[in-house]
């Protein structure tokens, strides 16, 4: 059979293929660019600079030594990860969309017919971009959009936080206890084989992770599976002691991985149960009361750092997963944003909003609003240290008066010097002393200052004469269980003059203006966690929970520079 193409066109074709794909190909972008000016693609293109990103990103490949040549510039990687955030596309949907969208190949820099990098190389320098460079991509963007809008550095800022669903699900205690201690195994045995023998020899295994077949929980009756909890526990506990003791000959540096998931196991015997030696020696387990159980509860053995997130006081809004904290610029820009685990309450991550912008770019908002969460005299105080008096927050202050029907401590009026508290009736206070539980110091209004003239007696028998003689304010000032001869404690906390000025403030007109304007970042919130990706957490750890918190953050900011370059575009400026 004759070849279809004469030899000589064929030998052309071998030697001019790469030029004329080449050719073809830039033929074919120019044609697809003319049609699609708005893309979203096309504009960043035009508008951020990867110069910063590229040299950064620079170390991905190896730079000297035996090696193969790279296959792919960090130029297209770094593209490929920007897309992907884009668009909220797993990596193997951006593999998908490297072959299959003409705008997203250009954009990264792909030819016509050039393979595009898999799911594993992509994911081989997200790692990369993760353990070396988090906040990288967040805070180039950031600067870039600075210079491009200058006002925003001046604008007041606004606060809040959201939940991110950790990539894990809520586990009961055998199952818990069983992949924990099933973790450590797998880490010890890669780390010690030999010495694993020795110290594990004679357990009982079936007591820990059952017997095949083994039937589920929900066809046991109370007891059975109190009984399987029971038994459980006191396999793990007694695995924690061997390894335990295995390790502690070893450098507290060694075996990390092993030490990390014996840790894990250790805070959830230690949270959900109590363990007692009985007479004959042997272990015997109770488990706790709900009230005796520790704070911060490891609930998933998959996701070890994933805490309960509740947000109302009904326990309702239940999140297992991050609490994720984000400061914007009134005109909607996200200046910063941290991961925090669900149990850590919004107030503890306040001033790292304004701290870490202050690290980054030397200088912070005039202002940051909040809501009632981070009102508190303590979250004010420390963000004014922390940024120098730089920073002041306007808050809505928590509801003090209403945790009781009695006089509060800002009911009486504190002098610092000499120390003193005078109560609503004039009576003035000069013992006090630090509180042990708080910041700040207790006064004690005695009985004896609250009744003029007849003192009512310890049995009681004259307060019929007495009384007259009372406090006309007592009632509002003591708990009706109390007696006539109670003494009345007064904290007063190292924050008043904080809360004093933060009342003072919330009067005026430029707060209530403040107020009005806190509803944006709600607005912020639900594109970040309907439209960039920011709802659920794909990968485990606070770390990675961080890190994608970033890059949402990231993307959210690229697609808002890009609109207002579009809204400015069409008012002619």
């Amino acid at each position: 059979m004759p070849p279809i193409l004469p030899q000589f066109i064929v030998s052309f074709l071998l030697i001019y293929w790469p030029i004329l794909t080449r050719f073809f190909s830039d033929q074919f972008y120019a044609h697809a660019l003319e049609h699609n000016q708005n893309h979203l693609l096309v504009k960043l293109a035009q508008s951020l600079d990867f110069s910063e990103l590229e040299k950064a990103c620079a170390p991905f490949h190896h730079q000297r030594g035996a090696g193969r040549p790279e296959r792919y510039p960090v130029s297209l990687l770094i593209r490929a990860f920007l897309v992907g955030y884009l668009y909220d596309y797993s990596l193997r949907e951006l593999e998908q969309g490297l072959y299959s969208d003409l705008i997203v190949r250009w954009f990264v820099g792909l030819k016509m017919l050039e393979d595009a990098p898999d799911h594993t190389t992509l994911e081989r320098f997200h790692q990369w971009v993760t353990h070396n460079q988090p906040e990288l991509f967040f805070s180039v963007v950031i600067k870039q959009m600075e210079r491009r809008f200058p006002e925003e550095r001046t604008r007041a800022q606004i606060g809040d936080s959201y939940a991110m669903r950790a990539n894990a699900a809520d586990e009961g205690l055998v199952r818990r206890m069983r992949r924990l201690s099933k973790y450590m195994l797998v880490g010890l045995l890669k780390a010690m084989p030999l010495e694993v023998e020795n110290c594990l020899r004679g357990f009982a295994w079936e007591r820990l992770f059952g017997s095949y077949p083994e039937r589920i929980d929900y066809f046991l009756n109370e007891k059975q599976r109190l009984e399987r909890l029971h038994h459980t526990a006191l396999a793990a506990y007694e695995l924690h002691q061997r390894v335990e003791s295995l390790l502690s000959g070893c450098s507290v540096h060694q075996h990390l991985r092993v030490r990390r998931w014996l840790g894990y196991l250790h805070k959830v015997l230690q949270d959900e149960f109590s363990f007692q030696t009985n007479a004959a020696g042997e272990n015997e387990v109770t488990e706790l009361p709900k009230k005796d159980k520790g704070s911060f509860r490891l609930i998933s053995a998959t996701d070890p750092e994933a805490t309960l997130r509740i947000h109302d006081a009904d326990g309702k809004d239940l999140t297992l997963g991050y609490n994720i904290q984000l400061a914007i610029t009134t005109s909607g820009m996200i200046q910063e944003t941290r991961a925090y685990t669900g149990a850590d309450p919004d107030q503890s991550g306040v001033v790292n909003l304004v701290a870490a912008q202050m690290e980054r770019d030397g200088s912070c908002p005039a202002r940051l609003i909040y809501d009632k969460a981070g009102g508190s005299g303590k979250t004010r105080e420390e963000l004014i240290e922390a940024t120098q008096g730089q920073c002041t927050l306007s808050a809505r202050l928590p509801a003090y008066e209403l945790r009781s029907d009695r006089f509060g401590p800002y009911d009486f009026t504190y002098t610092e010097d000499p120390k003193t508290l005078t109560c609503p009736n004039g009576k003035v206070s000069h013992v006090n002393f630090p509180s042990p539980q708080g910041e700040g110091v207790i006064f004690r209004f005695y009985f004896f200052q609250c009744w003029n003239g007849v003192l009512p007696n310890r049995n009681q028998s004259n307060l019929e004469e007495a009384l007259p003689q009372r406090c006309p304010l007592w009632e509002q000032c003591r708990d009706p269980k109390q007696g006539s001869r109670s003494m009345r404690p007064v904290f007063i906390s190292d924050y008043r003059n904080r809360v004093l000025e933060a009342r003072q403030y919330n009067l005026t007109e430029a707060f209530e203006q403040e107020m009005k304007l806190r509803p944006r970042v709600e607005r912020v919130i639900f594109e970040l966690t309907h439209y960039n990706g920011a709802r659920r957490c794909r990968r485990i750890g606070l770390d990675n929970a961080d890190f994608q918190a970033k890059m949402c953050a990231t993307a959210y900011n690229l697609k808002l520079w890009m609109r207002r370059l579009r809204q400015n575009a069409a008012a002619g400026k």
